[in-house]
């Protein structure tokens, strides 16, 4: 047998075909994160990493088989880093301080976001649950352990879980969207957000954050049955609110026509009375979400109080929004395809939604009510929890819209950490 250079005994062939593996896995996690599961083309990746069509199928039986791959990395390698971070932080402070560093580090491969798993066939897509959920319950668990020892305050650990995999998740998702450069320092600072927002909360005193208005009765228009005009208007809002569900829980590749009529009782020959085609409509469905985004932020802008105030009450009513019906569509991947023009504008109003969440974040530190923090981080990794939501929270949750609100503007304005008297 031919040995290596370190005289390990093993095949060069074999470490070859585990890097050129490994390389085929790093494309298609980028390609995945950018553009979804379902726009991964076989024969642009194979070309990136220098295989032939054919030599491509000694590694990945097909699309889905590579997809399925890539994710099962993406746990796997999870489950390595919530080991190490168990084994090496000496409290569960440290411990998670360490997971967050791990997984975001920008010297390590690229990890896909488990945004697209119903693009999966089963039985893959159970196994990818699976796996996920097993890491959820150990990011539980050491969440509840900090909880028990008295050095975090007493929260839902779910809850708290998945908001913090959410902020990972969006961390690796943004800076396609926002356009900006994901390098070195700006990887440094977002781990550095995610932790202060963790560990510590952002609030400059002990008050939690909680809001009382309701989402829905924001959002309620009056309704005349007798208006022809109006009642098309509210099928074809029905069938917007619908598709954004879905697209939110199964990701816009996981999603066909026929289901998202089902869902309304319509056909699908409904569906393109309205809509020229899937695309069409997925604008349409972007376009309601920053309508209501726009809603969320001028309330919290009129509302609020303070800098801080403001912050909360918009993380508030967005979390509201995704934990209940009303579901706008959320940032995710894929949307390079839809039209040039519609992307552009998509991106201008994201941006300009997190310009108007970092102000606000600044304010709260010029007006004493927000502690220091990097605001423009910190309004970014927010986001990142209530896009996440529709993506964990199972139908007949237990806690309602308004309480998981509560609960993460709690996390947000608190952290985990119990705060001295």
């Amino acid at each position: 047998m031919a040995q290596d250079e370190s005289g390990t005994g093993r095949p060069k062939p074999a470490r070859k075909r585990a890097a050129r593996r490994d390389l085929l896995l790093d494309e298609a996690a980028r390609r995945i994160n950018a553009q979804g599961a379902g726009a991964i083309v076989l024969n642009d990746i194979a070309e990136q990493v220098g295989l032939s069509r054919n030599a491509l199928y000694y590694y990945v039986a097909d699309r889905a088989d590579l997809v399925f791959r890539t994710y099962l990395r993406a746990c796997e390698t999870m489950t390595d880093d919530l080991v190490t971070a168990h084994e090496q932080g000496q409290t569960p402070a440290e411990r998670l301080a360490l997971f967050i560093r791990t997984s975001l580090a920008f010297e390590r491969p690229a990890q896909a976001v488990l945004s697209d798993i119903d693009f999966l066939p089963e039985p893959q897509r159970g196994l990818i649950r699976e796996h996920h959920g097993r890491n959820v319950g150990h990011l539980r668990a050491m969440i509840a352990e900090g909880v028990a020892s008295g050095t975090f305050r007493p929260c839902e650990t779910e809850v708290a879980a998945q908001a913090l995999i959410g902020m990972l998740s969006w961390a690796r998702l943004s800076a396609g969207w926002l356009g900006y450069r994901d390098g070195r320092a700006a990887r440094k600072r977002m781990i550095a957000a995610i932790s202060d927002l963790f560990l510590g909360g952002f609030g400059a005193g002990p008050e939690t954050g909680r809001c009382e208005i309701d989402v829905e009765v924001l959002t309620a228009r009056p309704f005349n049955a007798f208006d022809r005009r109006q009642t098309n208007e509210i099928k074809i809002t029905q069938l917007i609110a619908a598709a954004s569900r879905l697209f939110n829980r199964r990701g816009i590749d996981g999603t066909s026509l026929d289901e998202i009529s089902a869902t309304v009782g319509a056909t699908k020959g409904a569906v393109y009375h309205y809509f020229d085609d899937k695309a069409d409509l997925v604008v349409r469905c972007y376009r309601r979400a920053f309508d209501l985004y726009d809603v969320f932020m001028d309330t919290a802008v009129a509302t609020g109080g303070t800098g801080f105030e403001r912050a909360l009450i918009c993380l508030h009513l967005n979390v509201q929004a995704q934990a209940g019906p009303l579901s706008p569509l959320m940032l995710q991947p894929g949307r390079t395809a839809l039209p040039a023009d519609a992307v552009a504008r998509f991106s201008q109003s994201s941006r300009k939604l997190r310009m108007t969440s970092t102000r606000s974040l600044k304010q709260g530190v010029a007006d004493g009510s927000c502690r220091p923090c990097d605001a423009t981080f910190a309004a970014e990794v927010a986001a990142g929890i209530f896009l996440w939501l529709p993506k964990w929270l199972p139908e007949a949750y237990p806690l309602s819209p308004m309480k998981i609100a509560d609960e993460i503007t709690d996390l947000f304005a608190l952290g985990l950490e119990t705060r001295a008297a």
